[in-house]
């Protein structure tokens, strides 16, 4: 966590990987990627928070700083607890309403939550 904290404001690529350390670092990070105005790329990949519905409280968390975050431009939430049955209209408003993002990938998803926001997006074009 304090790692995170003290990354540069000015980074334009951030690769989570592995990392299973619960709610407190994934809300440590989101904390920091609201503050990341340069950042173009994003990957959480095996990051998981763990418990019943942290990961998709944590997700709901992430989706709303990146409706109105306007520089990133991939998103890799692979292999994560942060997309679930219950936040995946979140996630696709989300996509829908952040323009600049030009590349979204959720492998590890389940296919029913890939159908249903390749549904919600369907018509999406990025700025």
């Amino acid at each position: 966590i304090e790692l995170v904290a003290h990354l540069p404001p000015t980074i334009e690529k951030l690769t989570v990987k592995n990392a299973e350390f619960g709610r407190e670092f994934i809300g440590a990070v989101i904390d920091r990627v609201k503050e990341f105005h340069n950042l173009k790329f994003l990957m959480l990949d095996k990051a998981l928070v763990g418990g019943i519905d942290g990961g998709q409280e944590a997700g709901v968390r992430l989706a709303e700083v990146l409706v109105r975050h306007t520089s990133i431009e991939t998103l890799y939430l692979d292999d994560t607890d942060l997309i679930g049955t219950d936040n995946v209209e979140q996630w696709g408003d989300t996509l829908l309403q952040n323009k600049t993002l030009a590349y979204f990938s959720s492998d590890g998803a389940t296919m029913e939550i890939e159908n249903q926001l390749k549904e919600k997006i369907k018509d999406r074009s990025p700025q």
